[in-house]
């Protein structure tokens, strides 16, 4: 079976309130602010997104966090975010990334 899609429009709604909160958001807030399940946000920060994100919180000996989580988008990709047209900025990230596989 062929690797799920990530869905860009779950993306586009964790990015925009990552981006309204540049100093970090926690990981239930999150979710209650993009309007998507918490396993939904956690899957693609850990998946899709990780290496868009910086997480702050205490982890465990095998590395996984608990308790509270803290979740901020990277300084270069907040700066891209920030500057220009948002939606373009947002596909060039996401092609740099590998998330999009084409501009379109």
């Amino acid at each position: 079976m062929a690797p799920k899609e990530p869905d860009l429009q779950k993306i586009r709604k964790i990015i925009r309130v990552l981006l309204a909160n540049p100093d970090g958001i926690w990981l239930r807030k999150l979710s209650r602010e993009s309007k998507l399940p918490l396993s939904t946000v956690h899957y693609y920060l850990e998946s899709t997104m990780a290496n868009m994100v910086e997480n702050i919180g205490a982890r465990d000996e095998d590395g996984k966090f608990f308790g509270v989580r803290l979740v901020r988008l990277k300084n270069g990709i907040f700066n891209q975010l920030s500057n220009g047209d948002p939606d373009s900025s947002l596909r060039k990230v996401l092609k740099t990334n590998e998330i999009l596989s084409d501009l379109d």
